[in-house]
């Protein structure tokens, strides 16, 4: 089995699109339970989502 080993930039900039994922994520909870408008944080969970899979797609 081949394992490609990934750069120290790779991971970093992995790890950064999923916190930007994951604070979006949380921020819409957080509006959805107080019952606020959640527009902007679906427009952020939306364009981190969207990089994550251009970042991904690069990748091969």
């Amino acid at each position: 089995m081949l394992i490609r080993r990934m750069s120290a930039e790779y991971c970093q900039r992995e790890s950064e699109i999923y916190d930007k994922i994951r604070e979006a994520s949380d921020e819409l909870a957080r509006r959805s339970k107080a019952g606020a408008d959640t527009t902007e944080a679906l427009r952020r969970l939306e364009a981190a989502l969207a990089e994550f899979m251009l970042f991904r797609c690069r990748r091969t």
